[in-house]
């Protein structure tokens, strides 16, 4: 498996959605600015196997990985693209969203065809405590855990999800990670709600072996100084880098 450019969060464990964005449609950002700090376990290890610091600015996301990894993901969708940034290769390469939309609704229409959308979980359907503070979703060998949290504005809700679903659409692309179309239902209700992931515990079942991934989200609803800054030092790395072709673009 290739080397996700975002996380195991924005890959499987961070809900993908878009309140749900159908394939083809030009989402509208009201573009609310806030940090979101995202850390991945895998199994029962209390230490995190990734952690994202995103930030949301001015209708465009920034994807930064947090003490290891080098690729940056710039969620440019007033420009209707997505950019990837290799800092220690100093390279960039970028795709528009247009294409990410259009291979999206191809793995969608080929599930279709060949019978395979239940075990890609485009019909799984989303299961809600009495009280609501646990969503749960299971499809094959895939069961979703959602503990959610309430923002303060609707927006930031539909924001976050706004991005995990590009973040899926890229996965698709790269040809990374499970099918996201069971998680977009789940975030679909979330974002409906004013809602979001707080934590999120994903089991998949292969053979005779289940791996664990957990995922904790905490979100801080206004930019520091110093995430300004962040965002002003990958601007200045998309200027002087060297563009590479989608294909040629390195991938860890």
């Amino acid at each position: 498996m290739k080397t996700a450019t975002t996380s195991w969060a924005t890959a499987l464990v961070v809900l993908v959605g878009m309140g749900r964005v159908a394939d083809g449609a030009n989402p509208v950002l009201t573009a609310p600015s806030f940090r979101v700090e995202t850390d991945v376990y895998e199994g029962e290890s209390n230490a995190p196997q990734s952690q994202h610091l995103i930030l949301f600015d001015s209708g465009v996301i920034y994807d930064l990985p947090v003490a290891r990894g080098e690729i940056v993901t710039v969620f440019d969708i007033p420009r209707n693209r997505v950019v990837l940034v290799h800092k220690t290769s100093r390279v960039r390469s970028s795709i528009d969203t247009e294409t990410l939309v259009q291979m999206t609704a191809q793995v969608r229409s080929a599930a279709a065809e060949r019978g395979t959308g239940a075990t890609l979980g485009l019909d799984a359907t989303m299961i809600a405590s009495p009280d609501q503070s646990l969503y749960t979703l299971q499809f094959g060998s895939t069961r979703y855990e959602v503990q959610p949290q309430t923002t303060s504005d609707p927006v930031v809700a539909s924001e976050f999800a706004a991005f995990t679903s590009w973040a899926a659409r890229l996965n698709i692309a790269l040809r990374i990670g499970p099918p996201p179309f069971a998680a977009m239902t789940i975030a679909d209700e979330l974002a409906r709600d004013g809602r979001m992931p707080r934590k999120v515990k994903v089991d998949l079942r292969r053979g005779l072996t289940t791996r664990t991934y957990r995922s904790e989200h905490i979100v801080v609803e206004r930019l520091s100084d110093f995430d300004r800054k962040k965002i002003s030092d990958v601007g200045g790395m998309i200027a002087m880098f060297e563009e590479v072709a989608f294909s040629e673009f390195p991938n860890n």
